[in-house]
């Protein structure tokens, strides 16, 4: 009887085995569909998008649960469409478990701009929620839509530029953005915590040549010199025009202009053992606006005609991302900095990445010290 009830004990034992390793891939007898979709609640708005107020509250969207005749847990795709497309190519804006999202001012603003609305121009932006279970995105289906009527602003601040011009720099006194010897009027590298000072490290042309500064390219005035050899000296088109500056010799110097206290100076810089780049590019997800931009063949940039250590490219569309610079397009040779449109990059280690906000630039690099400008077009 003994050897019985063991016997019995060993097959209950193989048989509850056999279905705990069979639980671990359940099969459902019906397959999971919809009971009631996601519905927003929250109501059509007009929301001022306001530069000085970026990081406040901007708008929250609010839905009732979606719900499935299964017990899983819902994912909720937030995704935004231009107004009266229908949502025809729609931008993916957030994805969360919860039942509502909020965004800042900034954060909408960026949303509405990078959708496919046009900044300072009054536009609609409509929003819906797409809901799904599992992994993969599965039985997914659609909210109603909300319509938010905004305005957005530039994502990049408009500031000034100072650039070359004068027969002691690469373009002469052209003044058309391409001069007769094809360089285009290099830019002063803005300072990024101080919108008013400038520098720029190069080469001049001594003796009786000279050079001044411009704010826009193809514009005569705004145009910066000096009077007394020791101040800046305006015409902002309602007065004058000022001296221009002048270097002694032939050589490389590096320029520091303010133009909120009207200081400048222009020493002598040692460029003779600075190393020569036969090729200088940009790489990184800006370029296509995912990872693919981090491959493939660099975007070469123009070494000046004038300059051996400036580097250029004109007109380059780039999309929401970051960018390095780098030589002879392989690693390591390369720099990085941590602020957007203009910096002084790095080269320690692996340098961090430049952000970058989708528009068309102008990029201009220096290699000497690695300082960098980006040119809204």
């Amino acid at each position: 009887m003994k050897k019985i009830s063991n016997l019995i004990l060993a097959f209950i034992a193989v048989i509850s085995f056999n279905a705990c390793v069979e639980d671990d891939e359940p099969t459902f007898m019906i397959e999971p569909t919809q009971s009631t979709g996601p519905a927003i609640t929250t109501a059509n708005a007009a929301v001022t998008l306001d530069r000085d107020l970026k990081d406040f509250p901007a708008y929250t969207l609010v839905w009732d649960d979606a719900s499935y005749n299964i017990l899983t847990p819902i994912t909720y795709t937030i995704e935004a469409g231009v107004g009266g497309t229908g949502f025809a190519t729609p931008n993916v804006a957030a994805q969360t478990s919860s039942r509502s999202f909020s965004w800042t001012i900034e954060e909408l603003n960026s949303l509405a701009i990078s959708t496919g609305l046009a900044d300072n121009t009054e536009g609609t932006l409509e929003l819906r929620v797409v809901s799904s279970i599992g992994t993969n995105g599965g039985s997914s289906f659609e909210s109603n839509a909300v319509v938010l009527t905004v305005t957005p602003y530039p994502a990049v601040i408009p500031q000034k530029d100072l650039f070359l011009v004068g027969n002691a720099t690469a373009p002469g006194w052209e003044n058309d953005g391409v001069a007769a010897s094809t360089h285009p009027n290099p830019p002063l590298v803005r300072d990024p915590n101080n919108v008013n000072e400038f520098k720029y490290t190069g080469r001049l042309l001594g003796g009786s040549n000279a050079f001044k500064f411009l704010e826009v390219i193809g514009q005569w005035q705004p145009q910066w010199g000096t009077n007394d050899g020791s101040t800046l000296s305006v015409n902002d088109g309602s007065g004058s025009d000022p001296n221009p500056f002048s270097v002694g010799t032939d050589g490389y110097y590096e320029i520091t202009a303010n133009i909120e206290d009207n200081t400048f100076s222009i020493v002598a810089f040692d460029a003779s053992s600075a190393p020569t780049y036969a090729t200088i590019a940009i790489i990184g997800s800006s370029r296509t606006g995912d990872d693919t931009g981090w491959g493939g063949d660099d975007t070469d940039m123009t070494k000046s005609s004038f300059d051996e250590h400036l580097w250029y490219i004109q007109d380059v569309t780039l999309f929401d991302g970051v960018l390095k610079f780098r030589h002879s397009n392989d690693w390591p040779g390369n720099w990085g900095g941590t602020t957007a449109i203009s910096g002084e990059t790095t080269t320690a280690g692996d340098p961090p990445a430049i952000p970058v906000s989708a528009g068309t630039y102008d990029i201009w690099f220096n290699d000497l010290d690695g300082r960098y400008i980006f040119i809204v077009k």
